[in-house]
C-alpha cells in the first residue's frame, strides 16, 4: 500500500482544519497514512498457522485459464491480491473491522461487492467527526483497498463495503469518464471529475449534500481555495495546469500559499482513483493572477 510522505500529511492536516470556526465547520479528517505508521495499517499481528479458511459468495474455480477472469473468479483474484500485497494468508489477519469480511461478489464487471458480519460496531474507536455516517466509514474502507489494488487493477471501478444484512453501505469509485488519454481536454475534464468525486468522499457528510458541483462546495466552505478553482488544462499528458480565481480565501485563513495547499491535495485526491498509467505527475496551481505559483510532482506526494 502507497505511504504518503510527511510533507503531504501537513498538507492535509490543514485540509482537514479548512476554515476558521467562526466562519464555518472543520472538515472531516482525511484518510491518511503517517510515515511513522506500519506498512499496511490495516493488517494484524497474526498466527499464520492459526488464520482461518476463505469464504466467497461462489466457490473459486480450481481451474486454471489463460483467459481473463470474470464474475466470481475475478471478485476472488482482487481479495487474493489484496492478502498477498499486505502479507497475510487470511482476512482474519486484517485488522477490525476489515477482518469481519465474511464474503464478496462482483454483480457487474469492474464492481466489488464486499460484505461484513453485521456485528461491526461503527466508530468503535471514536476517530470519527459527529456529522459523519457509516456511510463515510464503509466508503472509507473502500479507499484502502483500493490504495492497495486499484493501481495494478485497471479494470476495477468500484468496491462497495456493506454490512450483510444491506442496511450499511458505503462504496468508494474511480469516477472516470471514459475519456480518450490523448485528447487533452477530455482527460483534463476526467481527472477534474475524479478530484470534485474525491472532494464528496470526504465532505459529503460535513456539506449535507453531494458534492456533484464546485458551486455546492463553495457553498459549504466559502473560504477554502479549492472552491474557486476556475480552469483546468492538460498541456501534455500526465500533466495538469489549475488556475484558482479570486475570492474570500484571499483574507488569509490558511497559513500556506494556496498553490502549494490545492495542488498537493488535488494530485493526492486524483491519484488515488488512477490505475498505473493513469496518474498525474504533475500538477501546478495558478493563483492570484500568478503571484502565487506551485507546483506538486508524484513522485514528492506517493511512495
Amino acid at each position: 500500500m502507497r505511504i504518503r510522505s510527511f510533507i503531504a500529511l501537513s498538507v492535509m492536516a490543514l485540509l482537514m482544519n479548512g476554515c476558521s470556526a467562526s466562519e464555518s465547520p472543520t472538515p472531516t479528517a482525511e484518510p491518511v497514512k503517517s510515515a511513522s505508521a506500519p506498512a499496511n495499517p490495516t493488517v494484524a499481528a497474526t498466527n499464520p498457522e492459526t488464520e482461518l479458511a476463505e469464504n466467497s459468495i461462489a466457490p473459486a474455480s480450481t481451474e486454471p485459464t489463460d483467459s481473463a477472469l470474470t464474475g466470481q473468479e475475478w471478485a476472488d483474484s482482487k481479495i487474493q491480491m489484496w492478502k498477498d500485497n499486505s502479507g497475510i494468508k487470511s482476512t482474519r489477519g486484517f485488522l477490525y473491522p476489515y477482518n469481519l469480511m465474511t464474503s464478496w461478489e462482483s454483480p457487474k464487471e469492474g464492481v466489488l461487492k464486499i460484505y461484513l458480519d453485521n456485528s461491526m460496531i461503527f466508530n468503535r474507536d471514536g476517530m470519527q467527526e459527529s456529522y459523519q455516517t457509516r456511510e463515510d466509514e464503509l466508503r472509507v474502507m473502500g479507499l484502502v483497498m483500493f490504495e492497495s489494488v486499484g493501481e495494478k487493477s485497471p479494470e476495477l471501478e468500484s468496491v462497495t463495503f456493506a454490512t450483510e444484512d444491506g442496511k450499511n453501505s458505503g462504496t468508494y469509485t474511480r469516477a472516470r469518464t471514459g475519456a480518450d488519454p490523448n485528447d487533452r481536454k477530455a482527460w483534463a475534464k476526467e481527472k477534474y471529475a475524479q478530484w470534485l468525486s474525491g472532494m464528496n468522499d470526504v465532505y459529503e457528510s460535513m456539506c449535507h449534500a453531494e458534492i456533484t458541483t464546485l458551486e455546492v462546495y463553495r457553498n459549504c466552505l466559502p473560504s477554502d481555495p479549492h472552491a474557486y478553482v476556475d480552469k483546468v488544462t492538460s498541456p501534455a499528458f500526465g500533466e495538469l495546469v489549475v488556475t484558482i480565481k479570486d475570492g474570500p480565501w484571499m483574507d488569509g485563513t490558511y497559513d500556506m500559499p494556496a498553490s502549494s495547499f490545492v495542488s498537493g491535495n488535488m494530485i493526492i485526491k486524483i491519484n488515488d482513483k488512477a490505475a498505473v498509467g493513469e496518474q498525474v505527475e504533475k500538477l501546478t496551481v495558478i493563483a492570484r493572477d500568478g503571484e502565487d505559483t506551485g507546483t506538486a510532482l508524484r513522485e514528492e506526494w506517493m511512495q
